[in-house]
């Protein structure tokens, strides 16, 4: 049964929502450019389509009309949010232990399994983001569901010669001519390339970028010489992305990102790219729970506990979310390593 002792499920729910907050805040995650969206219901529905080029406008005599446009192509899309969660128990030998305790261990020691339950949730979801980015499609294993967002095929791309071959290979030819796709399909160019540390490090090594010295000598480029040299040539900034979670790193790291610059974890309004919707659970809206009605939609979490031995307690989370690309040609993968 739910149990409400020493928290109920409203206020457990605020601190997990402010827990997932500050993980992807404070981790550089992926909801910079796929920002947090709560939306009632279990459908998300959006024109899929490509940003940035619209129809042109025409010139007109004085006194005639002006021509009728058109709206930019695009393909109405309505995609079902599939459920995601996590229960940890709160052992027999746990409850014992703080028996004779204040309520405030007691709490401590709900809030503690409460954070490891929306860690397990903010990892799985980031590593959803990660394969959307990569792929152009939200493959989830668990369930056999594979939603494509029309990513156009030039936008998964591999170096005609792996920049791991060696030092002479040009990296800046590479960027440039990736970038130059990206803004002829966007008419934008990107905000950001996003790559693992051992991408940058390896784009560092090229020779094009070394650093002469006095004397005829050079050095291998930092990362500070990386910016400049990147800005120099008009290329967007570098930024490292190293998360991992129990399964590995979210993003391989042979590949780089091409995405529009990144906005706040919760600023869906503020990208074109798209967003990680989370819906509204069956369990936000049970009276018992008493989450208000706008604030059912997003993660919720309770505590329930069996009422005969062994009484084991369970923080229970509960979610139905994805990550979605809207306009999944404001993203460009590039392999660049073997």
């Amino acid at each position: 049964m739910l149990w409400t002792d020493i928290i109920d499920p409203a206020t457990l729910t605020g601190y997990v929502r402010e827990a997932l907050y500050d993980i992807e805040a404070r981790n550089g995650a992926l909801s910079r450019w796929l920002p947090n969206r709560p939306v009632p219901g279990i459908n998300v529905r959006f024109v899929a389509g490509q940003a940035g080029l619209v129809p042109e406008a025409s010139y007109r005599a004085y006194d005639a009309e002006p021509a009728v446009g058109r709206k930019p192509g695009g393909r109405r899309t309505t995609l079902e949010l599939p459920p995601i969660g996590q229960n940890v128990p709160v052992s027999e030998y746990d409850q014992l232990r703080i028996r004779n305790a204040a309520d405030d261990v007691v709490l401590a020691e709900i809030l503690s399994t409460a954070r490891q339950v929306v860690r397990a949730v903010a990892d799985r979801i980031e590593r959803l983001r990660g394969v959307v980015l990569s792929t152009g499609v939200a493959t989830i294993p668990e369930t056999g569901a594979a939603d494509a967002f029309g990513r156009d095929p030039s936008h998964t791309v591999t170096a005609a010669t792996l920049w791991s071959t060696g030092p002479s290979v040009s990296r800046l030819e590479d960027l440039q001519a990736w970038c130059d796709l990206y803004e002829t399909t966007n008419g934008v160019l990107p905000g950001v390339i996003l790559a693992s540390r051992r991408v940058v490090r390896v784009l560092a090594q090229g020779s094009e970028l070394a650093l002469s010295l006095v004397g005829g000598a050079s050095r291998p480029a930092t990362e500070a010489d990386v910016a400049a040299i990147l800005a120099g040539a008009g290329l967007p900034p570098v930024e490292v992305y190293t998360r991992r979670t129990a399964s590995g790193p979210v993003l391989p790291d042979t590949d780089l990102l091409l995405l529009p610059a990144p906005v706040a974890v919760d600023d869906w309004e503020g990208t074109e790219l798209g967003g990680s919707f989370w819906g509204q659970t069956l369990s936000a809206s049970e009276p018992g729970w008493g989450i208000e009605d706008a604030e059912q939609p997003g993660i919720v979490a309770g505590v329930y506990r069996n009422d005969k031995p062994p009484m084991v307690a369970e923080v229970i989370s509960d979610a139905i979310a994805m990550p979605v690309l809207a306009n999944a040609n404001l993203s460009l993968r590039a392999t660049v390593l073997s």
